[in-house]
This record gives C-alpha cells, structure tokens and sequence, in this order.
C-alpha cells in the first residue's frame, strides 16, 4: 500500500497518472497512519518542514517499522538529501517531479532500491574525489574501527561488492556482512550508501 502523508495534497492533482498505477490512501493524521501502516509500505511524504523534530521523529518511527519513505521536498538540497538517506529514507525528490518519473521512484522504492534526484547523484560523484586531506581525515574517522573492519569499510568505500570484499581479504561473504553490520553500528548509519555519505 502507498501512502500519501503531509501538507501538499494538491499532489493527488499534479500525479493523477502516475498514481492511478498503484493502490493508495490519503490522510494528514500521523497517529492514523501509524496505526495502519505495515511492513513494506510506502509512504510518500511531501512537503513536511523537517526542521520541526517530531517530523524526523516521525522518520524514525517509519523505520522501526520497515516502511519504505519516499520524501518529496519543495527545495531539495544535497545536504537534506545526505542526512534523509543517512536515516533511512529510501528516495529524495523534487515536490514538482514529472508524473512519469514519480512512478519510476514509487517502482524503484517497491523494489528495494534507492533513488535519489539526478543534481543528488552528481554531486555526489563529484565529491567522491577525496583529496589527501580529504583521505587523511577519512582514517583518522575510521580510527573507531578494528584493523579487519577498516580494511573492509576501505573497500565498501572503493564501492566494492561484497564478492569482491571477500575475495580481496579472503574471507567468506558472510563474515564481511558481519563487519559491515558492525561498521553501521558504529558510524550510526542503517545501510552502505548512508556510510558512503559520510565520507563524502
């Protein structure tokens, strides 16, 4: 079930196409839809001022229950859009995203993945270039880690697969997801993109 939550409901105008593809309800009332959301929704909330905490506590509340966000901002920001998905959000778009493109981010979302506006993902890239300052503050972050955890979170930072990880430190796939788990844990993030942030 998809779930259209906040303050711009004008949003079922502008996405009729788009939305006529999936099953959803409307609602402004936050204690009702945490009563009726279940594992594996989606919520698409909009237009939500986030500098009001119970707001990103609301974010919070949707992760412990598996709910799969997606946040569409009036002005979105690489900065906003670094700190949604270090928390958890699963797609960050513009509010005025194209009809055809919204039901793209709805499909990408059910699918498990993640889907961030293409200004996100370039600057992104491009800050991905660390300098060697950049690099010497990156270990000095991963100071926190044990010897084996900071040689794979090197690697998760390369954006290597975890076949490769493996292969490279020769030990099995399910060692370097227990190293991951323990990285995440560490630097508070929930997923490896969210990591990757962090250093980016």
């Amino acid at each position: 079930m998809i779930y259209i939550y906040g303050n711009d409901l004008n949003l079922i105008d502008r996405y009729n196409k788009s939305l006529k593809s999936f099953d959803y309800k409307i609602t402004k009332n936050k204690d009702e839809l945490l009563k009726k959301i279940q594992s594996n929704d989606v919520v698409i909330i909009s237009n939500l001022n986030f500098e009001i905490e119970s707001n990103l506590d609301l974010i919070q509340e949707f992760n412990k229950k598996e709910i799969k966000i997606i946040i569409l901002d009036p002005v979105p920001t690489f900065d906003k859009g670094k700190k949604f998905i270090g928390i958890g959000v699963k797609a960050y778009a513009n509010i005025m995203i194209n009809d055809v493109h919204l039901k793209d981010v709805i499909n990408s979302v059910v699918a498990g993945n993640i889907w961030l506006y293409p200004e996100f993902i370039n600057l992104l890239v491009s800050n991905l270039a660390l300098s060697n300052e950049e690099k010497n503050f990156q270990d000095e972050k991963l100071n926190i880690l044990t010897d084996r955890e900071k040689e794979v979170a090197l690697l998760v930072l390369k954006k290597l697969p975890y076949s490769s990880i493996s292969e490279k430190l020769n030990i099995s796939i399910r060692t370097v997801k227990a190293h991951t788990k323990h990285i995440y844990e560490k630097f508070d993030v929930s997923n490896r993109l969210s990591f990757i942030l962090k250093f980016s």
